[in-house]
């Protein structure tokens, strides 16, 4: 229990053990103050799953393999660029 070997937590322990022990006085006495813990509210930290048809699905798959070969044929357009305005160069070395 390596938490409580720190006194800054072990302080903080005892406060919330204390807010603890006065909830639970008050609810056996009848004064009832609502939950121990407030209203959770839901967080959006994780994945939220969207209802989508299969159509749907198709149709975004589709999209964003358009995209991904556009990405692929300009690279492919650079890469002959640098390679054609290397090649002269290479038929002057050859040349000499």
């Amino acid at each position: 229990m390596a938490y409580f070997d720190s006194s800054k937590n072990r302080a903080l322990w005892e406060i919330r053990l204390a807010q603890l022990r006065k909830e639970r006085e008050a609810r056996e006495a009848g004064e009832s103050q609502g939950p121990v813990r407030g209203p959770e509210e839901p967080s959006m930290a994780g994945p939220v799953r969207i209802p989508i048809s299969y159509q749907e699905l198709l149709r975004q798959e589709a999209m964003e393999a358009g995209k991904r070969q556009t990405k692929d044929r300009a690279r492919e357009r650079a890469k002959e660029k640098v390679q054609q305005a290397a090649e002269p160069s290479r038929e002057r070395r050859a040349g000499l």
